[in-house]
């Protein structure tokens, strides 16, 4: 670009620098938009971050019936980046335990060792993982095992073909956090994860037009 000479320059409008923004230029309008941008971005990210993990347990719950307390501690949510220099997106993401959650969690139930009138004993414990869809679960119990209340079932001995009368005992356990929100490979986590994104889509776009009407006429 060839430099302008002051001589016979009648009008001078400078497009950036210092002189720019002294006297009002295009570039001092549009770097403050830009700027405004900028900072309704941060700030609706902000909200998008406080509100990210209220939405997954809120729409978990409406999905599986698991109890509110089951789902404490078990999200984080980082922010970060991916992509290479030049070609990076920023991101808010939600981490979920891979742990799976006690059976017991899920609505748990057992009516007790009673017996029907042909001399066999009752159905097992029942558990409600997905809401309306009760499951019985054969010859599990609920039991007090070391100050830990939980649906149980006595281990399989394959030499007699049947479960052990007395002995060894194992927890049953239903979905992880990180499987009822992942959405993989199951239509109720996915209803889930689509419910999720679609809340946070929405908060996102009117809280970042929100933060822009704020950011620009200030």
């Amino acid at each position: 670009m060839a430099r302008i000479r002051n001589r016979n320059s009648a009008l001078q409008f400078y497009l950036n620098g210092r002189r720019a923004r002294d006297l009002h230029s295009l570039t001092d309008l549009a770097g403050g938009l830009l700027d405004a941008y900028d900072v309704s971005v941060v700030r609706a990210a902000t909200g998008l971050v406080r509100r990210a993990e209220p939405a997954a347990k809120r729409n978990i719950r409406a999905v599986y019936n698991v109890r509110a307390g089951a789902l404490s501690g078990k999200f984080r949510i980082d922010e970060g980046s991916r992509g290479r220099r030049g070609d990076r997106d920023d991101l808010v993401s939600i981490w979920a335990s891979t742990r799976d959650l006690p059976l017991m969690e899920f609505g748990g139930r057992w009516r007790g060792p009673a017996r029907r009138k042909s001399g066999a004993l009752a159905p097992g414990a029942t558990a409600e993982i997905v809401r309306g869809k009760r499951k019985v679960y054969d010859s599990a119990f609920v039991a007090t095992i070391r100050g830990r209340r939980a649906i149980r079932v006595r281990s399989f001995d394959s030499g007699r073909g049947k479960r052990h009368g007395r002995g060894p005992v194992r927890m049953l356990r239903g979905p992880s956090p990180f499987g009822m929100l992942s959405g993989i490979d199951y239509e109720p986590a996915r209803q889930v994860r689509d419910a999720t994104l679609s809340d946070l889509t929405t908060f996102y776009f009117a809280e970042l037009k929100r933060q822009f009407r704020l950011n620009r006429s200030a």
